[in-house]
């Protein structure tokens, strides 16, 4: 009997936010499209399953850093966005993540493992040169426009980058230009096949008026932003108009918007596993510049008011979606409730023109173009591995 290889990859992230989960899940939801039985993938989110105590609790000290304002996210940032700033924090998380990276490799043993997060590379890139196994290492960038310098450190293999922006910055960090492959950020299948938009039978799935314009509210995955206060403005500019806020892990703002009698329609939905359903059925979004949410967000075409970023890795974001003409920039719930509501009632014309805008500059193929890179990496790596079935 006949056997056939497998080829195996190891997909990881940490649970800081959403993004990153959204992009391993894309990758991997991809590479089995694409390779079915041909291709094993295992997607693990490290922080708590694998990082022990102070690591495993990076999901809340980033939450922390993020609701405080945002100024101590901005400090960390930009004080360790350098290669050799970044170099001596590297040390540190590889002393600290030593042996759980060595668990994880010899756990979910795979001919390539691709990186999804910034503070995995270093001691990802540690630890397969210690498992001297020939194992391959791909870094799959998850910012849209830019990229911190841990992206970036210490040299490796190979890089996958949403924009030239993000190569360019790669570039800048002494990454050879052969090194980078420009994929767009991966999105989940739901979002590609949600782009062919019929909004009234989307409205009706989910109990919404199919009359009547429909707002999105988001904040990122922990609910984070003025949401509260924009739907508070929103109510009180005279917008007539549906609004679906999504409040993510934030059960206090949760609670707050459902406690209210508003003078619109409201609908409060937490952490969905739906959102494509609530893109279609929307005209407009208003969220943070997250690079998940905006990359998903212009699959579907739909025109966004950011009105908010958070310093160093989001800021940029705004810039590349703005001056593409698919969004316009609020920072402030006044600004953006006026904002929508010049769009929806006196400037139709300008919102059709950034719909068009966010088709034009989404990468609705992203995550296969990133799927064929890892697929032709692993299948290098799989030359001197044993993997059968």
């Amino acid at each position: 009997m006949m056997t056939r290889r497998v080829i195996r990859v190891l997909v990881v992230f940490l649970n800081t936010g959403g993004g990153h989960r959204s992009a391993a899940d894309a990758t991997a939801e991809a590479l089995r499209d694409l390779y079915g039985d041909r291709v094993r993938v295992d997607v693990v989110d490290v922080t708590r399953e694998y990082f022990s105590w102070p690591v495993s609790k990076l999901d809340e000290m980033y939450e922390w850093l993020i609701r405080m304002r945002a100024w101590p996210w901005a400090i960390v940032y930009h004080l360790t966005d350098g290669a050799r700033r970044f170099g001596l924090v590297g040390r540190g998380v590889g002393w600290l993540t030593g042996r759980s990276i060595g668990h994880l490799l010899a756990e979910h043993p795979a001919e390539l493992v691709v990186c999804c997060h910034p503070l995995l590379r270093a001691p990802l890139a540690r630890g397969l040169r210690r498992a001297g196994k020939g194992r391959g290492l791909i870094t799959l960038v998850t910012d849209l426009a830019s990229g911190h310098a841990a992206w970036f450190v210490p040299p490796g293999e190979r890089w996958v980058v949403a924009t030239e922006g993000t190569r360019g910055r790669a570039a800048a960090m002494g990454i050879p230009t052969e090194c980078i492959e420009v994929s767009g950020l991966p999105v989940r299948r739901c979002f590609v096949n949600g782009a062919r938009r019929d909004p009234v039978a989307a409205r009706r799935r989910l109990g919404l008026d199919p009359d009547s314009p429909v707002v999105l509210l988001m904040g990122g995955a922990m609910g984070t932003g003025p949401l509260l206060q924009l739907v508070r403005a929103m109510a009180n500019s005279g917008l007539w108009a549906e609004l679906v806020v999504i409040t993510g892990r934030n059960k206090s703002v949760y609670e707050k918007l459902n406690s209210y009698k508003w003078s619109l329609p409201v609908h409060v939905a937490g952490f969905v596993s739906n959102l494509h359903e609530w893109m279609e059925a929307a005209d407009i979004l208003v969220t943070k510049a997250g690079p998940g949410t905006l990359s998903e967000a212009l699959v579907m075409g739909l025109p966004m008011v950011l009105c908010g970023a958070l310093p160093g890795q989001e800021r940029p974001n705004v810039d590349y979606v703005v001056a593409n003409g698919a969004g316009v920039w609020a920072p402030t719930p006044a600004e953006a409730a006026e904002r929508v509501q010049e769009l929806l009632e006196r400037d139709r014309s300008s919102l059709m023109r950034m719909e068009e805008r966010a088709r034009i500059l989404a990468q609705p193929d992203a995550a296969r173009r990133a799927a064929r890179v890892i697929w032709g990496a692993a299948e290098e790596c799989s030359l001197d591995g044993s993997s059968v079935i």
